[in-house]
């Protein structure tokens, strides 16, 4: 990462970084406010979905998943819903328009092989296609960071599933969009 900034989360330190000079905060928020055509949610690998299928523990990394669908969708729908009203759509209309698009174009899933390719390949996680990724402890976690490696992609990284919930918090402070009550 060519940029990096500390931050401090209660007992928890978070780097925050990005590929780009300049401020790792605004780059990460420039980022998410980009019009994207889809978004792809990786809530962790294959290991991490067998844990929480056999174990049924992973109350932080679901909150932290809602969290960052929460925040997309808001981001998205903000979007579609301007477009709809200026097409004059009403207050009702223009809604129901930015809720069937953001339903359309938001993903959530585990890694697979393929997502992988399409990784590598940049057909996921461009300037069209937004990707976030949860990567915590059985994921090969090997920090606590959020930090942007190019344009249209976002890593949640923690040592722990409560911080990776607290750094996908984190991401609603840095957009200034909150979905907590």
């Amino acid at each position: 990462m060519k940029s990096v900034v500390n931050v401090q989360m209660g007992n928890t330190t978070v780097e925050v970084g990005s590929s780009s000079v300049g401020d790792p905060l605004a780059f990460i928020n420039s980022t998410l406010y980009h019009k994207y055509s889809r978004v792809t949610i990786i809530l962790g690998t294959g290991d991490t979905k067998d844990y929480c299928d056999r174990t049924g523990k992973c109350q932080f990394r679901t909150l932290a998943a809602s969290s960052v669908s929460c925040l997309i969708g808001k981001l998205l729908g903000a979007y579609y819903y301007e477009t709809a009203r200026e097409m004059g759509y009403n207050d009702s209309f223009a809604r129901r328009f930015a809720l069937e698009h953001v339903s359309r174009e938001v993903s959530s899933r585990w890694l697979s092989t393929w997502d992988k390719i399409e990784i590598g390949r940049g057909k996921i996680g461009n300037d069209k296609h937004l990707l976030i990724i949860l990567r915590g402890p059985l994921d090969g976690a090997e920090g606590n960071r959020v930090y942007s490696p190019r344009k249209g992609v976002v890593v949640i990284e923690a040592l722990d599933e409560r911080i990776l919930y607290e750094e996908a918090i984190l991401l609603q402070g840095i957009t200034g969009v909150s979905c907590s009550t």
